[in-house]
């Protein structure tokens, strides 16, 4: 996995990259999601678009990064998502959990 960050005001975009696995660095996300709200995000965008593949456990990453955010008084969206890991929340039962958008554009409306 691959995370490379942007901010814009309040908003932290995170682009992740490959396969989003066990075999990652533990905690990657998490710290990177830490990071954006330490450094004055208050929201978090997570940019899926390069991602083909999540398992189970970077799955309860993500999770655990929306639970952060969102007790900070922010939100997390996803962009970008591609169909098969649209399928993989489907399975999982987190359609209605998490906000998706096509672009970081659409997604930052609306966020100050």
């Amino acid at each position: 996995m691959e995370i490379r960050q942007r901010q814009t005001g309040p908003i932290t975009i995170l682009e992740l990259a490959g396969r989003l696995t066990v075999n990652d660095q533990p905690g990657m996300l998490k710290a990177a999601v830490a990071s954006a709200l330490d450094g004055g995000a208050r929201h978090v965008l997570l940019d899926l678009s390069g991602v083909f593949y999540i398992d189970s456990t970077r799955l309860g990453e993500i999770i655990a990064s929306h639970v952060t955010v969102t007790r900070r008084g922010g939100h997390l969206r996803l962009v970008g998502t591609p169909p098969r890991i649209s399928e993989l929340f489907a399975i999982a039962g987190l359609e209605g959990v998490f906000e998706r958008y096509a672009t970081a554009e659409e997604a930052s409306k609306q966020l100050n």
